[in-house]
C-alpha cells in the first residue's frame, strides 16, 4: 500500500470523524458526502473508503457499497474489515458463495474475528443448510465463548434443528455472557411457545421486551405468543397489540388515496413467505385468477429461501421484487418508487414480518390479509381482510386497530397444490381414531383438556398425535395422563413428510381442531381427505377459523358454538359409523362445490374489496 503523508491521513481522518458523526445522528447524505471528501483528500487510504462503503450500504445502494469496499481491497487486500463488510452486502445481495469466500478471508487474517464466523452462519442458513449453520456459529462461540449474539443465532438455529435442549443451553451461554441480553431471553420464550407452554413464555417475553422495548422482532414473537393462549380475553391479548402499535406508530401522514376509476389498480404484497408454504399456497390461485386488465400486481418477498413454488408465483406476477436484506428506508423507497395504491401485508406477526414497513405508511391504502387473525396493532394499517364468521358484524371492531373489511363468502381460497386421492378407510365400530395435525404449538392445557371430555366418553377411543417434538414427548404425554388420558391411548409422532402428512390424515377417523389457535390449511386438507373436523365457535377470530371454514363449505353440522355441545358433537359422530363413512365419501366433493374453491368467485371479491379501499367506502 503506497506510503500516505501525514497530512493527507489527518484530513481524511478529520472528515471520517464528521462524517462518522452525521452517520450516527442518522444524516447518512451529509455523511456520505464528507467520506467521498475524506477519499478525496487521500485517494491512497482505504479506511475512507471503507466509510463510504458503510453509509452507501446504510442507504440501501447495495452495488455501489461492492464497488467502495472493493476499492478499499484494491488498497489493502488485507485489510479484515473490508472483507468482513463486503461479505455483508453480497450477502444482502444474495451472492453467497463471493461472501462465503470473504467471511473465510476475514478469518484467516484475523483468527479472532467471531462475528465472520457468525456471518459464515447466516450464509448457510441462507441456503437452508441448517447444519452448516451449526457448525459455523459452533465455530464462533469456540473463537469468543462469550459472544452473547453468537450464542443467540446458535440458539435460534438449533430451535429450528428441533434441538430445545441444546437451544435452551445456548441462550443460557448467552445470558451469561450478557444478563441483559434481551434476545436470549425472547429465545427462551419462544422454547416454551413450541413447547405448548406460551403461558410460561410471558415472563421471558415481558423481561426482553423491559430490556429491549425498541425491537420489533421481540414484540411480535410476543404478541404471536398470545395467540395460542386460552388463559386471556380478548381484549386483554388486544390491548397488548394496541401497545405495539403506539410504540411503533407512523410519523407519517397518510398519501392521497389514489383515483383508480380509469387505470389499473396498483396492488402489491408483502411476505416472507413465497415458498412452499401455507401463505404461499393459499395466494397461488388469487395471482392466477387476478384480472390483468384492472389490475396490477407486485409481489415484495421478503423470504431467502426460494423453490418451485416460488417460480411459479413469479410466473403470475408482473413484478417481483426481492426486499429480503434491505432496510426499510431502501424498501420504502422502492415501494413509493412503484406508486402501489394497495399494499398488502400476508404475515401480521409471524416471522419474517415487514410490519415496519407498513408503520412508515408507504402507500395510501394498506391492509393485512390471510397470515394472521389478529390485529397487527398499527394505525397505520387501514384494513384487516376477513368474513362474517371470523369477525361478525359489531363483536370484534374494538379488537383491532384496523377497519374490518368482510369478503361475502369466505377469506379463504384454498386450491390443492399436492394431487393426494382419496384412499379407502377402514373404520371399525367403538375403536375410532381421533387425529391431530396442526402445530404442536397450538395444543393448550385448555384444548387437551377439552378432548380429555371426549375421549372419556368414549373408552374404546384412541389419539394420534403428529409434529410432537422429541424433545417435548415426554411432557406433552404427562400432561395427557394429567387429564385422565392413559398414554397407552396416544400415540405420536413427529413432524411429517408431505405425503405421509396426508397419509396420517386419511388413517384418521375424525380430526381434532387445536384451540384457541384453529387450524386453516390443516383444516381445509383434513377435509379435502374426507375426514370431518367439529369447529368450536371461539371468543376471537382466530378461535373462529376452522369455524369459518366449515361454514363456508356449507358445513353446518360440524359446527358448535359451546364446548358442551363440541363434546356431544364428537362423540356423536364417533359413535355414527354410518355418517362418517358418508362424510368419507362426500366431503370432497362438497368442498370442490363451496366458495372456498371457487377461485375466480374470490378473486374478484378480493378486487372489489380493493376498488372500495381506495374509493374510501365502508367495506
Amino acid at each position: 500500500m503506497p506510503i500516505l503523508g501525514e497530512k493527507a491521513r489527518a484530513a481524511s481522518d478529520e472528515r471520517i470523524a464528521r462524517g462518522q458523526g452525521l452517520e450516527d445522528s442518522g444524516d447518512l447524505a451529509g455523511a456520505e458526502a464528507l467520506f467521498r471528501e475524506a477519499i478525496d483528500a487521500a485517494p491512497d487510504y482505504p479506511r475512507a473508503s471503507l466509510n463510504l462503503g458503510n453509509a452507501l450500504y446504510k442507504l440501501g445502494r447495495l452495488e455501489e457499497a461492492v464497488d467502495a469496499y472493493e476499492a478499499a481491497l484494491a488498497l489493502d487486500a488485507r485489510y479484515a474489515g473490508a472483507h468482513f463488510n463486503l461479505g455483508k452486502v453480497l450477502l444482502a445481495l444474495e451472492r453467497g458463495d463471493e461472501a462465503e469466500e470473504h467471511f473465510e478471508r476475514t478469518l484467516a487474517l484475523d483468527p479472532a474475528m467471531a462475528d465472520a464466523a457468525v456471518m459464515l452462519g447466516a450464509v448457510a442458513e441462507s441456503r437452508g443448510d441448517l447444519a452448516a449453520a451449526r457448525a459455523a456459529l459452533e465455530r464462533a462461540a469456540a473463537i469468543a465463548p462469550s459472544h452473547a449474539g453468537a450464542a443467540v443465532n446458535l440458539g435460534a438455529v438449533l430451535i429450528d434443528l428441533g434441538d430445545a435442549v441444546a437451544a435452551r443451553a445456548a441462550f443460557g451461554r448467552a445470558l451469561e455472557a450478557d444478563p441483559r441480553c434481551a434476545a436470549a431471553l425472547a429465545g427462551l420464550a419462544r422454547i416454551d411457545v413450541q413447547a405448548g407452554h406460551a403461558r410460561e413464555a410471558d415472563a421471558p417475553f415481558r423481561s426482553a421486551l423491559a430490556i429491549d422495548p425498541s425491537d420489533p422482532r421481540i414484540w411480535s414473537a410476543f404478541l404471536f405468543s398470545l395467540n395460542f393462549r386460552a388463559d386471556l380475553g380478548a381484549e386483554a391479548i388486544a390491548r397488548e397489540h394496541f401497545a405495539f402499535g403506539r410504540a411503533f406508530a407512523s410519523r407519517t401522514s397518510r398519501p392521497p388515496l389514489p383515483d383508480t376509476r380509469k387505470r389499473r389498480v396498483r396492488v402489491g404484497y408483502v411476505s416472507g413467505d413465497f415458498m412452499k408454504h401455507p401463505i404461499a399456497l393459499f395466494l397461488r390461485p388469487v395471482l392466477e385468477a387476478h384480472d390483468r386488465d384492472a389490475f396490477e400486481v407486485f409481489c415484495y418477498s421478503n423470504g431467502a429461501a426460494e423453490d418451485e413454488v416460488t417460480e411459479r408465483l413469479r410466473a403470475n406476477v408482473e413484478h417481483w421484487r426481492d426486499i429480503h436484506g434491505r432496510e426499510d428506508p431502501w424498501a420504502e423507497a422502492l415501494v413509493r418508487s412503484d406508486a402501489i395504491d394497495v399494499l398488502v401485508d400476508l404475515s401480521g406477526h409471524t416471522a419474517h414480518n415487514r410490519l415496519g414497513l407498513f408503520a412508515r405508511r408507504v402507500a395510501p391504502v394498506q391492509a393485512t390479509w390471510l397470515g394472521y387473525l389478529n390485529t397487527t396493532g398499527l394505525g397505520a394499517m387501514d384494513y384487516r381482510i376477513c368474513d362474517a364468521f371470523t369477525d361478525p358484524e359489531g363483536e370484534t371492531g374494538a379488537l383491532n386497530s384496523e377497519r374490518l373489511a368482510r369478503l361475502p363468502a369466505s377469506q379463504w381460497c384454498y386450491a390443492p397444490y399436492y394431487d393426494i386421492p382419496l384412499t379407502a378407510h377402514a373404520s371399525r365400530g367403538a375403536a375410532v381414531t381421533f387425529g391431530s395435525f396442526n402445530q404442536f404449538a397450538k395444543l393448550s392445557d385448555e384444548c387437551l383438556a377439552l378432548w380429555s371430555r371426549i375421549l372419556a366418553r368414549l373408552p374404546h377411543a384412541k389419539l394420534s398425535v403428529h409434529g410432537v417434538p422429541a424433545t417435548a414427548a415426554k411432557d406433552f404425554l404427562e400432561r395427557v395422563e394429567r387429564r385422565g388420558i392413559a398414554k397407552e391411548r396416544v400415540t405420536i409422532t413427529g413432524r411429517l413428510g408431505i405425503r405421509d402428512y396426508f397419509a396420517a390424515i386419511a388413517a384418521a377417523d375424525i380430526a381434532l381442531d387445536s384451540m384457541p389457535y384453529n387450524g386453516a390449511t390443516t383444516t381445509l386438507d383434513t377435509l379435502w381427505m374426507g375426514v370431518p373436523v367439529v369447529a368450536l365457535r371461539g371468543d376471537r377470530p382466530i378461535a373462529r377459523g376452522t369455524y369459518s371454514i366449515v361454514s363456508a363449505a356449507g358445513l353446518r353440522e360440524l359446527a358448535t358454538t359451546t364446548p358442551d355441545d363440541y363434546v356431544e358433537a364428537n362423540v356423536r359422530l364417533a359413535s355414527d359409523l354410518a355418517r362418517r363413512d358418508a362424510l368419507r365419501r362426500s366431503l370432497r366433493a362438497r368442498l370442490e362445490g363451496s366458495p372456498l374453491m371457487d377461485c375466480a368467485r374470490f378473486a374478484r371479491d378480493l378486487e372489489s374489496l380493493y376498488r372500495r379501499m381506495c374509493d374510501a367506502q365502508t367495506a
